[in-house]
């Protein structure tokens, strides 16, 4: 049986993100701040990758250069999936 492929779209991205800062928010032990540190870490890397997939796609709706709007389509869909079992428990 295939485990089933995350897509990496915006709200998804925004959504892991979300999730993340409400997780490290309930860090409360001084043991594991460093664990809610790259947790939050995580939360703004995910932050940031949904910002710039959506500027990647207004650029593309834009560009009147066909060979590059392709490229850069390539570039969106190539970063649009996890890999295979990527999250999955």
């Amino acid at each position: 049986m295939s485990k089933p492929v995350i897509t990496l779209d915006v709200e998804t991205l925004n959504g892991i993100a979300a999730s993340l800062y409400d997780e490290a928010d309930k860090v409360t032990q001084i043991t594991l701040q460093e664990l809610a540190l790259n947790i939050r870490l995580g939360a703004r890397c995910a932050t940031v990758l949904a910002h710039i997939r959506f500027e990647l796609g207004e650029v593309i709706a834009k560009c009147p250069d066909h060979d590059t709007k392709l490229s850069l389509k390539n570039l969106l869909d190539d970063a649009s999936v996890s890999e295979p079992a990527v999250g999955q428990p």
